[in-house]
């Protein structure tokens, strides 16, 4: 597995390719390969030094591969020199082989779920959240879904971590502020990012959808809640209404492309919460991934290396 790559050694295995680009070299003639290669345990960049057609042809036909690759170290972090690769069929594979997924289990998640379902009193939110969750497609989808292609949470179960872990850091944060609405807190909390059942595809690998890159998490997400609030008779219109203002301004910035900033008490605490916890998770895979050393490499999302000690 690639989590188990060590400098020097040489990997032999099956990789999915989730995205590769060819670029010339700069002082000589030719080009090389920059990939990523993932596979349940993880991923890791790559390169084909000069590669031959047969090999672009490949990569741009198939996605699956068996490998043999040199690990090597690079800007503080591992990467793959690709000595030869062949392709795999696809018909019968099972993509999940080949995808990271959560750490937490699904009994885990399912356990915290539930918790704070109970905390919810009100039963037009009660409802709402029944509705989606309870719901087989939708239900299934939300804790299957990765939370982002690259950022945070990029695994299976992921929105589902990550949706917890907001709806719990918000209501911790409630708990310091008592004139919020708790029932309304953490049904926000945990539907904010409901969207990206429909941005996120993952088979083969995680990518943007056609309607995420046109619509958005954001503006599908505002679309799903509408559609199952209209199921809920006598669903009050108040409550709709501060309901979709926490989705549409959990991004907090209009930079971010949130249509609207918080303005209102639960809208806020849902938008720092989800900033902190995909920040916090940056933090913590940053220590995971880089056992006994004092620094992490760069990190682009959160444009800092991070002290680990």
């Amino acid at each position: 597995m690639l989590k188990d790559c060590l400098p020097g050694s040489l990997f032999t295995g099956t990789v999915l390719v989730s995205e590769w680009k060819e670029s010339p070299f700069r002082q000589k003639q030719g080009t090389f390969v920059m990939l990523t290669c993932q596979d349940a345990s993880g991923s890791l960049p790559a390169k084909i030094w000069e590669p031959d057609a047969m090999q672009l042809t490949w990569l741009s036909r198939h996605r699956v591969f068996q490998i043999k690759a040199a690990v090597g170290e690079y800007k503080g972090g591992l990467e793959l020199a690709i000595e030869a690769m062949r392709p795999l069929a696809e018909d019968d594979l099972d993509f999940s082989l080949l995808l990271p997924s959560s750490p937490f289990s699904g009994e885990e998640l399912e356990m915290r779920l539930q918790k704070i379902r109970r905390q919810i009193a009100h039963p037009a939110l009660t409802a709402l959240v029944a509705q989606i969750l309870d719901d087989a497609e939708l239900g299934a989808a939300f804790r299957r879904a990765p939370a982002a292609a690259k950022i945070h949470q990029a695994y299976l179960r992921g929105l589902w971590e990550h949706s917890l872990a907001v709806a719990e850091l918000a209501g911790a944060i409630g708990d310091l502020y008592p004139e919020s609405d708790r029932d309304l807190l953490l049904t926000g909390a945990l539907l904010h990012d409901l969207g990206k059942i429909e941005e996120y595809g993952f088979e083969p690998g995680v990518a943007v959808t056609t309607n995420g890159r046109l619509l958005g998490h954001i503006v599908m997400g505002v679309e799903m809640i509408s559609r199952a609030v209209a199921e809920i008779p006598e669903f009050p219109a108040d409550l709709r209404l501060k309901l979709l203002h926490i989705i549409t301004s959990h991004h907090g910035r209009y930079e971010w492309q949130s249509p609207r900033r918080p303005k209102c008490l639960e809208a806020l605490i849902v938008h720092y919460a989800d900033a902190l916890e995909a920040d916090l998770w940056q933090f913590r895979r940053a220590r995971a991934d880089n056992p006994g050393q004092i620094w992490s490499p760069y990190l682009k999302p959160l444009e800092r290396c991070v002290y680990l000690e």
